[in-house]
C-alpha cells in the first residue's frame, strides 16, 4: 500500500490542479486520550476529475470530506483550493468558498420540506444575491438538466428518493461551483435509482465539472475515473483490494 499519494500529471482530470492537501492531520482529544483520525494526508485533484474516496465506516473519510468542504480545520498540514491557502482565509471568506466554490450533495438530501423543488434550488442563489430574473432562469435551467422540468412546483414529500436527490444535485450545481462534493450520494437509494443518479454524475462530469465522491460502496466508487482508498486515517491510490 502506498502512503499519502499525491496526484500527478497522469490524473484523468483535464485541467489544472485545483485542490492540494499536504500532510493533513486531524486529532481529537477524548478525555486523556488523543484520537488520530487523519494521519498526514497528501491529495491532489485536477479540474475535470471524477474522484472517489473509498473507505469503510470509521476510516476517516467523513473527516476528510469535512476538510475538503472547509467545514473543519486540520490539526496540521496545508490545504490549497484554487490557489488559496485555506488557513489564511477569514470566516467570511470561508463562508463564500462554501457557498460559491463547493457544491454539497448529501445522502439525506437536506431539502426544506415546506419549500418546493424550485424554492429549494433557488435558496442558495438568493443568498448569493443573484438578480431575480437571472436567478429564476438559472433554477429552471438546472432543474431541467436533472430531468425535473415537470416537478418544479412539487414539495419533497411529493417526490421519490431519486427525484429528491436530483433536486439536491440541482441545488449543488446552481452556483456553478468549482467542485461537487458528494457524501454517499446513493446511500439512501435503491440500486436502480442509484444507477440513475450516477448516470447524472457522469453527465455533469462530461460537461467538465469536478466531482469528489465519498463512499463506502466499491461498486459506486468504480463509476469514478480515479479511486483513492482511506483506511485508519491513511490514503492510498486505487482500491484497497488492488493495493
Amino acid at each position: 500500500m502506498k502512503d499519502n499519494p499525491l496526484g500527478t500529471e497522469d490524473n484523468p482530470g483535464t485541467g489544472t490542479e485545483i485542490l492540494r492537501m499536504k500532510g493533513i492531520t486531524k486529532d481529537y482529544v477524548m478525555g486523556e486520550e488523543i484520537s488520530h483520525v487523519l494521519k498526514g494526508i497528501d491529495l491532489s485533484v485536477r479540474e475535470g476529475e471524477f474522484l472517489a474516496i473509498l473507505g469503510p465506516s470509521g476510516s476517516g473519510k467523513s473527516t476528510l470530506m469535512n476538510m475538503i468542504g472547509c467545514l473543519d480545520t486540520p490539526t496540521s498540514g496545508e490545504y490549497y483550493l484554487n490557489g488559496k491557502r485555506i488557513a489564511d482565509q477569514s470566516e467570511a471568506s470561508l463562508a463564500h468558498i462554501r457557498s460559491k466554490e463547493i457544491g454539497f450533495i448529501f445522502q439525506s438530501f437536506y431539502l426544506l420540506q415546506r419549500q418546493t423543488a424550485f424554492q429549494n434550488v433557488e435558496l442558495p442563489l438568493i443568498y448569493a444575491n443573484m438578480p431575480d430574473r437571472e436567478r429564476k432562469r438559472r433554477v429552471r435551467e438546472v432543474l431541467a438538466k436533472v430531468g425535473l422540468a415537470d416537478k418544479m412546483d412539487h414539495y419533497p414529500n411529493q417526490l421519490s428518493g431519486g427525484q429528491q436527490q436530483r433536486v439536491a444535485i440541482a441545488r449543488a450545481v446552481a452556483n456553478n461551483p468549482t467542485i461537487l462534493l458528494a457524501d454517499e450520494p446513493t446511500g439512501a437509494l435503491d440500486q436502480a435509482t442509484g444507477r440513475q443518479v450516477m448516470e447524472l454524475f457522469h453527465s455533469l462530469n462530461d460537461e467538465g465539472r469536478t466531482i469528489i465522491m465519498i463512499t463506502h460502496d466499491r461498486k459506486i466508487a468504480e463509476h469514478a475515473d480515479r479511486i483513492v482508498s482511506i483506511l485508519d486515517g491513511n490514503i492510498s491510490e486505487g482500491d484497497l483490494d488492488d493495493a
